[in-house]
C-alpha cells in the first residue's frame, strides 16, 4: 500500500477517534442512558482496530518501530496515557480525566508531527 494513503489514513482515523470520544463523553455526561446504545459501544473499539492496522502497516512501510525510535516509544506511551485515562473519563464522566486524556491525546498528535519526544516543544 502506498505511504500517502497509509499516513492520511492513520491521520483521518485519529482524528475520527477524537471526535468521537469528545462526542460520547459529552453525550455521556449530559445523557447518560445514551450509555446503552450498542453501536455507541462498538463503534469506538472498530476505529480504534483501524487505527492500529494503519500503524503497524505504517511502522513497517517506514521501517522505524517503538522501543527502537525514540519518537515511536513516545507515542506508544502517549496512547497508554489517553487510553488510561479516557476509560476513566467515559466510564465515570470524569471531566479531569477527560481534560487528562485530550492533553495525552494533544500530545500523540504533536509527536507524531514533529518525529520528536517534545512534542509540539520541539518546534520552538
Amino acid at each position: 500500500m502506498d505511504y500517502s494513503i497509509l499516513k492520511h489514513s492513520h491521520a483521518g482515523l485519529a482524528y475520527l477517534t477524537i471526535l468521537l470520544f469528545v462526542g460520547r463523553f459529552l453525550l455521556f455526561y449530559f445523557y447518560p442512558v445514551w450509555r446503552r446504545n450498542k453501536v455507541i459501544k462498538i463503534l469506538p473499539h472498530v476505529l480504534d482496530t483501524l487505527l492500529l492496522v494503519f500503524a503497524i502497516l505504517l511502522c513497517i512501510r517506514i521501517a522505524q518501530y517503538p522501543l527502537t525510535d525514540s519518537w515511536l516509544t513516545a507515542k506508544v506511551i502517549g496512547l497508554i496515557a489517553y487510553i488510561g485515562f479516557g476509560s476513566v473519563a467515559i466510564k465515570r464522566a470524569s471531566r479531569r480525566a477527560f481534560f487528562a486524556a485530550l492533553l495525552s491525546y494533544l500530545y500523540v498528535l504533536g509527536v507524531a508531527r514533529t518525529h520528536d519526544v517534545m512534542s509540539w516543544l520541539a518546534m520552538f
